[in-house]
């Protein structure tokens, strides 16, 4: 008896693109459709009888009685998303700063308007703060203490890459293009700090969508940037994917 003939390879990498297309659109919309809440709210500065559920943002300082400590810096704060970047190959082989870590922390915080202390739960979905370089560290460089204690306390973060310690006879041109180098940043809230967090009203308190420094367009344009080009990135691959299986 013959054996079922199996799909043609071209129909199949079509569909692998289709499907991988659909997932980044849909990804990447959700998080564009989160990040638009910051304007999508409505300005309040108390939310004392804003209806339970309403989507609303208040802007103001932070207030908190107790506090995070940043991993890089061990600066006090409310919120914050530490990001490890590494120097790495990237298109056409150009050299450029890879993200490999990129975790977001939160703790309950308020926000002091003109007119109320407005409470802020956790935890915070996304963060748009402004970023604060704390150390670069070459690939033959020891990272300052409090780093190098986290990225031995941290799965998956350990000094030794094939860029950091490549093989002998890629030494030169990795040491010259500055591969393995790794910039550790940090986008934080502190104590003191003006923010706009957009979120949902919640038993009394503010259910946090977004935490950003700065005017919320400004934040939304740098939450978005990322969005788009997942959205892109996404169209072009079920564009391609849909040109295989019809012309295939």
């Amino acid at each position: 008896m013959a054996l079922p003939a199996l799909p043609a390879l071209p129909a199949l990498f079509g569909v692998a693109m289709l499907l991988l297309g659909a997932f980044v659109c849909l990804v990447s919309a959700r998080h564009l459709w989160r990040t638009a809440a910051l304007v999508r709210a409505d300005p309040v500065d108390r939310i004392d009888g804003v209806a339970e559920g309403a989507l609303v943002r208040v802007s103001g300082a932070v207030d908190a009685e107790r506090t995070l400590t940043a991993p890089f810096s061990g600066v006090d704060c409310v919120a914050h998303r530490a990001v490890v970047e590494e120097r790495r190959p990237g298109a056409f082989f150009l050299p450029t700063d890879v993200t490999i870590h990129e975790p977001t922390r939160s703790t309950a915080f308020a926000v002091r308007t003109p007119h109320a202390r407005v409470s802020v739960a956790d935890p915070v979905r996304t963060v748009a703060l402004d970023s604060t370089v704390v150390a670069t560290v070459g690939p033959d460089d020891d990272p300052p203490e409090r780093i190098a204690r986290y990225e031995r306390e941290t799965d998956g973060l350990g000094r030794e890459t094939v860029w950091t310690a490549p093989p002998a006879p890629l030494v030169p041109v990795t040491r010259t293009l500055s591969l393995g180098r790794r910039r550790y940043s940090e986008r934080r809230a502190s104590p003191g700090d003006d923010v706009t967090v957009a979120g949902r009203v919640r038993d009394g308190r503010l259910d946090p969508l977004v935490v950003s420094t700065g005017s919320a367009g400004n934040a939304l344009r740098r939450l978005s940037t990322t969005s788009l080009a997942g959205l892109l990135i996404g169209a072009v691959a079920v564009v391609l994917g849909a040109a295989i299986l019809v012309l295939g």
